[in-house]
């Protein structure tokens, strides 16, 4: 009988794992799977990867495939569509294009690109000069720019938030905006390597879901993707633990340690908890500092991704029950865990251990604090000095606050330090923080700013307004040392390439740079730069902090008269007028 009920109980859990991977698939729409084949590859030639779908990057997930290749290298349209939307900007994707294909309801993007094809060309730079903006973010119509499958429309660059050249892929519904995994449209990958699994981490946890301890525990392997604890059993006093698990993956011929596709966590031979990196919302991909242990990346720079899921955590693509990843133990009871890692070409590592609960628990306390605020209730906190609003869905957990206040002499501090919990803590949404000002001249209010001051950090701006209590008000999204100092420098402009006589030059560079970086939804550095009383195109490369102008004939021939001006969120400004000819 016992034998009969297992196979049931077995085939029960098969059919559980079915279909549930039968409906994320289903997820991409019916459209999506119909149209697979209809869809070529963005470069010709092998494709190797620097970034996976899904990859773990700071506050978000990779939303693409980063395709290595040359500044230069072709890029085609992957199905018959239309240029739908144009967008140049600082970071981000540099110079992008997005390419609707209303036969199958997708959008593909392309980022980094060095330049468009020259009809995409001119048109971007006539709008630039027509809204007298580098920055560019135009919707077109569908008969402005019809392309065809296989059709070039532009090449690879490192324009934007890059570390080196390469073409960041993307394809998104069009309907819905939920990125989707390249991978599962045909684009294929040399790969014939397992995963790695570089660690593990153990928790304890209280009733609520709160993260009470951690600790790390290194693997062993044993060859042919199975790898061990350094340990047999690990032990807890505690009725529920939870993991994570450090894992990389790497395609043939490439070194970089990309994100894995696939993790399951089994308890007892049973499925507990489970994801596939098929698609996501943008609107959570924040939801990252969740999915991973948020304070060992910020500490330690290392990216353990959870085998359970925060109380706050709203990603939509786990598969788990109530226990959300958590395992449970009785006095005295062990279980078997096993982790299957896997990549998108079914390459699977797998990892197991043992877990045992002690018969006499130990209660564990809650750290301590100034004030609790749980995760799923709107906070407050205001003791006239300091103003902290927190909306409900902020925390991925209840939050056990550590408040202190430090009065501080120093020049140019003008409040008391506030230590504002620790920066270790992730927050998933801006809250509103409030801070009243000591010895503040009114000449300097309209050059205050709310800093934070971390320990061996520069000061960061996060900008600020004026409430009608008389305090400093910003939109913060991290804890930590807040205090109101005064931004009264200038930006920095210092001419790197630049010449009064220019003839034959191809281009020429300045660099900008300002005594306080901004975060928050602080203003950056602004620009605008003329030529004898005309608007020029000034390309900013915020990697290098650099402005430059290429020539391109708009500027004839002859003596001129150059006016650069760079402001800075606080309204500072630099004006650099040089003379040249060319």
């Amino acid at each position: 009988m016992k034998s009969l009920l297992q196979r049931a109980n077995n085939n029960i859990q098969a059919m559980r794992q079915l279909c549930f991977w039968t409906i994320a698939l289903l997820l991409f729409s019916q459209s999506a799977t119909d149209s697979l084949p209809n869809f070529t590859a963005p470069v010709q030639g092998t494709i190797q990867l620097t970034g996976t779908f899904g990859e773990l990057r700071g506050n978000h997930f990779h939303a693409g495939l980063d395709i290595r290749g040359a500044v230069g290298r072709p890029v085609y349209a992957i199905a018959d569509g239309y240029i739908s939307r144009i967008r140049v900007t600082v970071s981000g994707y540099g110079q992008a294009l997005y390419v609707q294909h209303p036969n199958s309801g997708h959008t593909a993007v392309y980022g980094h690109l060095d330049r468009f094809r020259d009809d995409l060309m001119a048109f971007t730079r006539r709008e630039q000069y027509k809204q007298e903006s580098f920055l560019l973010d135009e919707e077109l119509p569908q008969d402005s720019f019809p392309v065809r499958q296989g059709e070039l429309i532009g090449y690879i660059g490192q324009r934007g938030y890059v570390s080196g050249p390469h073409l960041h892929f993307e394809i998104r519904d069009t309907e819905t905006e939920r990125s989707l995994n390249p991978m599962n449209f045909g684009i294929t990958v040399p790969d014939s390597r397992q995963p790695q699994i570089r660690g593990l981490r153990f928790y304890q946890l209280s009733e609520r879901g709160n993260v009470l301890t951690g600790k790390d525990y290194s693997v062993q392997g044993r060859g042919t993707g199975k790898y061990v604890l350094a340990v047999d059993t690990l032990y807890t006093d505690q009725p529920i633990i939870a993991l994570s698990i450090k894992a990389y993956d790497q395609q043939n011929g490439r070194p970089n340690l990309n994100g894995i596709y696939s993790l399951e966590m089994y308890q007892d031979s049973q499925l507990n908890f489970a994801y596939r990196m098929d698609h996501f919302l943008g609107e959570q991909t924040r939801y990252l500092n969740a999915h991973l242990d948020y304070e060992q990346q910020r500490k330690n720079n290392s990216w353990f991704q959870r085998g359970f899921v925060l109380p706050g955590n709203q990603l939509d693509f786990y598969e788990t029950d109530e226990r959300q990843g958590r395992i449970k133990l009785k006095p005295g009871q062990a279980s078997k865990i096993q982790f299957r890692i896997s990549d998108h070409r079914n390459n699977t590592s797998t990892l197991e251990l043992v877990v045992k609960r002690r018969e006499n628990a130990v209660p564990l306390q809650n750290p301590v604090y100034t004030y609790y605020l749980p995760y799923d209730e709107e906070n407050l906190i205001d003791d006239g000095r300091l103003r902290a609003h927190f909306p409900e869905g902020i925390f991925y957990e209840d939050v056990f606050l550590d408040y202190d206040l430090v009065e501080e002499n120093s020049s140019g501090l003008y409040a008391p330090t506030h230590r504002i919990h620790t920066s270790l803590t992730p927050l998933h949404r801006y809250f509103d923080l409030h801070i009243r000002p000591i010895g503040l001249p009114e000449a300097l209010k309209s050059k205050a700013i709310i800093a934070q001051c971390d320990d061996g950090r520069e000061p960061v701006s996060y900008g600020g307004e004026w409430t009608s209590e008389g305090r400093l008000r910003a939109p913060v999204r991290a804890f930590g040392n807040f205090t109101i100092m005064a931004d009264t420098s200038p930006p920095e402009v210092l001419a790197e390439r630049f010449s009064q006589n220019m003839k034959g030059w191809p281009r020429f560079s300045f660099k900008i740079s300002d005594n306080f970086p901004t975060a928050g939804k602080a203003r950056d550095l602004r620009f605008r730069a003329e030529v004898d009383g005309q608007w020029i195109l000034m390309e900013y490369d915020g990697r290098k902090n650099r402005l430059y102008h290429d020539f391109d004939g708009r500027i004839p021939s002859g003596d001129h008269q150059l006016v650069l001006r760079v402001v800075d969120d606080r309204g500072n400004e630099t004006v650099v007028e040089r003379s040249f000819k060319n």
